[in-house]
């Protein structure tokens, strides 16, 4: 059936549903990954981190992943021991998140000696780290874990509406600029060979032929009334437009860097038009007090019109946490402290009126 429509009341049995179709029906509108933000107390979004004390044991925090329109929870700490070291080389471990179709479950899986993910119809995983195990190691310390959940090709965080399409939205306008173009070509490639010795002559002859074809209705663009103008057309000055329907793409420019912020930490800001996106992801590696002002500045072509408040949330902080980032690329931190080595995560978005950034 082409036409499926979800969910009806069931009469008489007439509408049943399962698992696979309230899994679709998620899907449609939340994307897969790791949840950020969830009202799970002492979530940590799954970061893998080290002992309290260095050991061969490593901790997955709790947290929420949204695999396919499905939900794999973990409300508490999960530890894993480290399966015994090699003694001639090092090896490289990783954990993911897994959801199986063929074993009607999900779990949290430690794969030895393999960075793999599985990514099928019948068992998909998410990579949460990858964890660096050297010959003969006795402890595995934070360094040795390289947080993979902001990686989207093997996890990513999840987010409702991903992409969303426009159409074909410019294909009418371009159809319409092309239309017209084609008279002024066909002109300018005639009279471009005649202007020699007798130029002004061959010139009055082109003008009368300019005002034959303007007495052709069909043959010119007009200042008012409804026409189509087709041909390739670009536009390298400004243009002001009433009102414009687009049915094709449309295009801004892109561009995204990283830029420190203070206490070992930095962020990745990305720039779309005039919306500049920045996102925080890693840990401080120096307390982080209140009223700090870090020496760093935000470069310029990212920078806000204004002074914004660029929130964060930080692993056991309340929501007082937040940075102000300001037109002059001065960055402040009035919020509450943060010891250090605490796990920063966030986005947050602010216009700018930079001129575009210079790619590194």
């Amino acid at each position: 059936m082409a036409l499926f429509v979800f969910p009806l009341k069931s009469i008489n049995g007439s509408n049943m549903y399962n698992n696979d179709d309230f899994r679709q029906y998620f899907a449609n509108f939340i994307s897969t990954g790791i949840l950020a933000n969830v009202p799970l107390a002492g979530s940590t979004a799954f970061q893998v981190t080290q002992t309290d004390n260095p050991s061969m044991n490593v901790i997955v925090g709790s947290g929420v992943a949204w695999i396919i329109g499905g939900q794999v929870m973990n409300t508490s700490p999960l530890s894993f021991q480290i399966p015994a070291p090699l003694t001639s080389q090092s090896r490289t471990d990783s954990i993911v998140v897994q959801w199986s179709n063929s074993s009607n479950n999900g779990d949290i899986i430690y794969k030895q000696n393999s960075t793999q993910v599985v990514q099928t119809n019948d068992v998909y995983e998410l990579q949460l780290c990858k964890i660096l195990v050297p010959a003969n190691a006795t402890n595995i310390p934070q360094a040795n874990i390289t947080d993979m959940r902001a990686d989207t090709s093997v996890c990513g965080f999840s987010s409702p509406y991903e992409a969303i399409k426009t159409g074909d939205l410019l294909a009418q306008f371009k159809s319409e600029l092309e239309a017209n173009g084609i008279l002024f070509s066909q002109w300018f490639e005639t009279i471009k060979g005649q202007l020699s010795e007798d130029a002004a002559g061959n010139l009055q002859n082109e003008i009368d032929n300019l005002t034959s074809i303007k007495a052709d209705n069909d043959k010119v663009v007009h200042n008012t009334g409804d026409e189509d103008i087709a041909g390739k057309k670009n536009f390298v000055d400004d243009a002001s437009f009433k009102n414009i329907t687009v049915s094709g793409e449309i295009t801004q420019p892109y561009i995204s860097t990283s830029f420190a912020i203070g206490y070992g930490l930095s962020v990745t800001a990305k720039r779309v038009g005039n919306l500049v996106t920045i996102t925080f992801k890693g840990s401080n590696t120096t307390q982080l007090g209140s009223m700090a002002n870090p020496a760093e500045k935000i470069p310029l072509g990212y920078r806000p019109i204004e002074a914004e408040s660029v929130d964060c949330l930080v692993q056991g902080r309340h929501l007082d946490t937040y940075y102000y980032f300001n037109p002059d690329g001065s960055i402040s931190y009035p919020g509450e402290t943060v010891p250090i080595n605490s796990y920063f995560r966030g986005v947050r978005s602010y216009f700018t009126n930079d001129p575009w950034p210079v790619a590194a």
